[in-house]
C-alpha cells in the first residue's frame, strides 16, 4: 500500500490525497500552484482544498496570496488515531442487534480475508484453541497466539515447534500437514488453505463437523504422544 492509498483508507478521496501529497512535497502552495504541479484543473483543485480545510487536513495562510498549509505528519497521525478511536466507539455503541440465525457453513475467499478471519477467530477464543497446520502458517499467527496463550488453552499440531510462548502446547508431526484447520472453543471450525493464490477457507458452526474435526485432532494428538514415548 502506497501513501496515496493509505490516505484514502483514513477518509481522503483520491483527489484529496493527491492534493495533500502535493502540499506535503512542495510546502505551502496557492491553489494555482497545486494545479500546475499536479496537472489537475483549478476548479477541481479548489474543491479538494476546501474539502481538506473542512476536514482539518490543511489550513490557510493569509498573505499577499492565499496559500494552503498541510497538516504535519505528526498531527495527521494523531488526528487519524483520534478519529478511528471515535469511529470504533460509535460502532461499539450503535451496532444493531440482530436475530441469532445460525449459518452452518460460510466460505471466505482471498488471502487477506482468510488470514483476517483466522486472526479474528483466534482473538475471540474464550477457552481453548486447537490448530493443525504447517509451521509456515503458524508463523503468520504468532502475535495473536501469544496474546491469547496467557489465559486460553492453545494446542498446535505442526511439523516443527515455533517459539511463541511456553504456555502453547505443541505436537510435532513427522509429515507436514496439508492446509489449515482450527477448532475454536469446540463451537466452530475453520478449514482451508492460506496459499496466496486461490486462498479459501470454510467457517462452520455445524456441530457434527466440529465434533468430527475434534475427534480427528485428539486421535492424531494421541498418536503423536505414543510415538514420542
Amino acid at each position: 500500500m502506497d501513501f496515496n492509498e493509505a490516505l484514502q483508507k483514513i477518509g481522503f478521496s483520491p483527489l484529496e490525497a493527491t492534493v495533500y501529497i502535493t502540499l506535503c512535497k512542495h510546502g505551502n502552495l496557492t491553489g494555482y500552484e497545486v494545479a500546475k504541479l499536479s496537472g489537475i484543473s483549478r476548479s477541481n483543485i479548489y474543491a479538494a482544498l476546501y474539502s481538506l480545510q473542512d476536514k482539518g487536513m490543511c489550513h490557510v495562510s493569509e498573505g499577499e496570496s492565499t496559500k494552503y498549509v498541510p497538516l504535519s505528519k505528526e498531527e495527521l497521525i494523531l488526528s487519524a488515531k483520534r478519529n478511528m478511536t471515535k469511529t470504533l466507539a460509535d460502532i461499539e455503541e450503535h451496532f444493531p442487534d440482530r436475530i441469532d440465525v445460525s449459518e452452518p457453513y460460510v466460505t471466505i475467499k482471498g488471502y487477506d480475508n482468510v488470514l483476517s478471519k483466522i486472526k479474528n477467530s483466534i482473538l475471540q477464543c474464550k477457552s481453548h484453541l486447537y490448530i493443525l497446520s504447517t509451521s509456515s502458517y503458524i508463523e503468520l499467527l504468532k502475535e495473536e497466539l501469544f496474546m491469547i496463550s496467557q489465559t486460553k488453552k492453545v494446542t498446535i499440531l505442526c511439523d516443527k515447534k515455533i517459539d511463541i510462548s511456553q504456555d502453547v502446547t505443541f505436537g510435532i508431526r513427522n509429515k507436514s500437514p496439508q492446509g489449515f484447520h482450527m477448532i475454536i472453543d469446540t463451537k466452530s471450525v475453520i478449514t482451508g488453505d492460506l496459499k496466496h493464490e486461490g486462498s479459501q477457507c470454510l467457517y462452520s458452526s455445524n456441530q457434527s463437523l466440529v465434533r468430527l474435526m475434534r475427534e480427528s485432532f485428539i486421535t492424531e494428538l494421541d498418536m503423536i504422544t505414543l510415538t514420542n514415548h
